[in-house]
């Protein structure tokens, strides 16, 4: 399950969340975003309570945008422990993404990670 983000929404369901939240900045416009939701469907599965996946319409919540200074979409990034760390700014397949997250869930720390 994919789990809908605002601004309004953030703070309990990432910020406050007990377990790591994957975001994937969108549009309602974006090509390669649309492309993206089978995929995140699919890992929301497989890591079903391990990691929280979710959406946010970047038209429409603004101050999240600014938040994660997305520049590029789809912007995907995790969020564990109040630290946000950028995965991917383009289209991925399945098994990349997934690669990152586990590389991520298991320790590995990207230069970029900083605090929320």
């Amino acid at each position: 399950m994919v789990h809908v983000i605002t601004d309004a929404t953030f703070e309990d369901e990432v910020a406050n969340s007990p377990i790591p939240c994957l975001i994937e900045f969108t549009a309602a416009w974006c090509g390669p975003c649309k492309k993206m939701a089978p995929t995140l469907e699919s890992l929301s599965e497989k890591f079903n309570g391990e990691v929280k996946f979710c959406t946010v319409d970047t038209d429409e919540n603004k101050a999240l945008r600014i938040k994660f200074a997305v520049a590029a979409l789809p912007y995907i990034v995790l969020v564990a422990d109040g630290m946000k760390t950028p995965l991917f700014d383009e289209l991925v397949t399945e098994d990349r993404l997934e690669e990152r997250i586990r590389f991520v869930l298991d320790g590995g720390a990207a230069p970029t990670t900083r605090p929320l």
